[in-house]
Parts: structure tokens; C-alpha cells; sequence
């Protein structure tokens, strides 16, 4: 069995184990159903359909360097921006392959076999630019923010939080009114107050004072006094209640032959490590993950001990566990028995 597990993926080993049982190795909390973003939808990819989701990092564009790397992560993801939306892109790139911050939604894919984004953890596809920014190199620093409005001539600034709105103008107090309504659909957000109102727009803004771009348009109407300027969304990856580390134990005939741990970290980078109690050596596979569903999480492996393999799992949240029953992988489905893989967050 071990001998096979050398030279075969995962699905195989898993295959053989077919109608083995799969058990925890230590008690589990429970992962929280992830809920819809107001910016993120579902989006279709070569691996299925999956939940665009919010990613902020440092961010680099030029002609062979057009990436990511996500606030304290180590991971660099190549960024792959819309075709419309590069032209504002390259006015407010700085020369040099300098950082900038960014916040993007979008998606992951495994990187091509080739040209400069082969060398890269994954492509990060940009479904909408949140704000792209040469002066806020502090950003990765900061908390994620909240979905706010903001303006100059003169300057304010509206953040959303929770079911208040407050204004904040240079010179004068805080003022907050209470959100009664909201309107979200694909590419609008309406917010009504008892005395304002406030629209957001996709699209291309920046505010003039600065060398950013956002990727929404703002209108504010304000106790009867009209406002325009640019906005963002907040810029909360609210996909991350799937992180942490899951791990299952196959057996056969009540014997343990083979500990599966998948961890899924907050940058959606993501390891699978496969030990055996024998004491062999452990086998590692790195890859990402990102949302599915409402309870599913797509886990797409891209290096098996260091060498490309791309292999798939969709796992379903069932309970405090999650569960697997086919994986697919370089383009062929292998079943993985009755029971599938299970396992607990630990």
C-alpha cells in the first residue's frame, strides 16, 4: 500500500482505501457557514464554480511581474487584471516594479506551465479592482476597513457600520443616521437613511488628490446636500471562517494506515500531508483553496512533493466535518469510495 502511495496521487491511495473507515484524531470546533459578501458572487472556472472573495496585499505591475502577495503572507500569486481596466492601471503604477497596496475580488487558478506567471504560488483573476493605491504602502498594517464613501472640494467621508452611517467632514463633529434600507445589486448598492441616501456605482474613480483607483462611484445626498466622490467596499475576506487544519485517519480492519492533514491558511494557500504510522517519510502537496457554495470549499493541489500535479477536491461541510468523495486529477475523476475522506477541523 505504502509502495503504491510513492508513485501514485492521492486519489489512487485514496481509491485503494475504498470502504475503509476514516476517523478524527482529536476533538473539533465546528467551521461557520461562510455568508455573501455584498462584492462577491460566484464566478465559473475551469475547476468549477466558485466564490470570488476579497484579497489585500502588496502588489507589483510591470511587464514580467504582475502580482500579489497577500498581507503577512509569504505567498505570491500572479495578478491577472481585467483587459478594460489597465490602461487606469498604468497611470497610477509606479516605475520601477515599486509596491503599491491593493484590494481585489476575484478568484484563484493554478499558474500555466509557462511564461513569466510559472513561476508563481497560483493566478489570482481580478473579477473587480476594490482600490489599488502607490500611497497607502501602510495598508497591509491596517485592519480591513468597512465600506465607506469619501470626496474632496470640499472633503468627506461616509463609513458604513453595520446599520449606521456616519459622515465625517474636516472641521466639524461626527454625524450618524441610522441605515433603514439597502438595495444590493450586481454592480449598485443603494443605502436610505430618514434624511440622506447614498448610491454606489461600479467603476473605474479616483478622487483627484491622489494616485489611486477605486472601483466604485459614489453619490451622497446628505440632509440635502449632494455629494460625489469614489468608494470601496470593506475589505474583509469573509471566506476565511474555512481556515484552520482538518486531519482523518484511514483504517482497515481498525488499523490505522494513513493520517490525512489539509491545512488551509488565510492567504488560501494550502498543504496536504499524508503520514503513516509506519514511521515512512511523509508525503507533502502544496496548492490554494478558496470558497465553493454556502458549504463547500474547492481545495486544488498544484505541486506533489515539489513537482507540478494538479489535483482537486470540492469537500462538503457536514456537520463539524468535511467530507470528500471523488477527486480529480490532471483532467481524470478517481472515486474514493462509499464513505469518501473525512475530516475534522482540529
Amino acid at each position: 500500500m505504502t509502495q503504491l502511495r510513492r508513485a501514485l496521487p492521492a486519489a489512487v491511495l485514496l481509491t485503494l482505501l475504498a470502504g475503509c473507515s476514516t476517523s478524527s484524531t482529536s476533538p473539533a470546533s465546528t467551521p461557520i457557514e461562510p455568508t455573501h459578501d455584498d462584492g462577491a458572487s460566484a464566478v465559473s472556472t475551469d475547476h468549477g464554480k466558485v466564490q470570488a472573495f476579497m484579497l489585500r496585499g502588496n502588489v507589483v505591475l510591470g511587464h514580467e511581474s504582475n502580482s500579489i502577495q497577500p498581507c503577512g503572507s509569504t505567498q505570491q500569486y500572479w495578478l491577472n487584471t481585467p483587459i478594460a481596466d489597465r490602461k487606469a492601471l498604468a497611470q497610477v503604477t509606479r516605475p520601477g516594479y515599486e509596491p503599491m497596496y491593493g484590494e481585489f475580488i476575484g478568484f484563484l487558478e493554478p499558474a500555466p506551465e509557462e511564461g513569466f506567471a510559472a513561476a508563481y504560488d497560483g493566478r489570482f483573476n481580478v473579477k473587480q479592482i476594490n482600490l489599488i493605491s502607490s500611497e497607502m504602502l501602510s495598508g497591509c498594517q491596517r485592519p480591513p476597513h468597512a465600506t465607506r464613501a469619501f470626496g474632496n472640494e470640499p472633503g468627506w467621508v461616509v463609513e458604513l457600520d453595520g446599520d449606521k452611517a456616519n459622515l465625517l467632514r474636516p472641521g466639524q463633529q461626527r454625524q450618524q443616521q441610522t441605515i433603514t434600507s439597502k438595495n444590493i445589486i450586481a454592480g449598485k448598492q443603494h443605502y436610505q437613511g430618514q434624511d440622506f441616501s447614498l448610491t454606489l456605482t461600479k467603476g473605474q474613480c479616483n478622487d483627484t488628490m491622489s494616485d489611486s483607483l477605486f472601483g466604485w462611484q459614489a453619490k451622497l445626498n446628505w440632509q440635502g446636500n449632494n455629494y460625489q466622490g469614489c468608494a470601496t467596499l470593506g475589505a474583509t475576506d469573509i471566506t476565511l471562517s474555512w481556515s484552520g487544519r482538518y486531519q482523518g485517519t484511514s483504517l482497515i480492519n481498525d488499523t490505522p494506515v494513513l493520517t490525512t492533514t489539509v491545512t488551509l491558511n488565510p492567504d488560501h494557500s494550502a498543504t496536504t500531508r499524508y503520514d503513516y504510522p509506519s514511521g515512512e517519510p511523509s508525503l507533502n502537496e502544496t496548492g490554494f483553496w478558496q470558497q465553493g457554495s454556502d458549504n463547500t470549499v474547492q481545495v486544488v493541489m498544484t505541486k506533489h512533493q515539489g513537482r507540478r500535479l494538479i489535483s482537486e477536491r470540492v469537500f462538503t461541510l457536514e456537520g463539524n466535518q468535511i467530507t470528500v468523495k471523488e477527486e480529480t486529477v490532471n483532467g481524470q475523476t478517481f472515486n474514493l469510495g462509499g464513505d469518501g475522506l473525512s475530516l475534522k477541523k482540529q
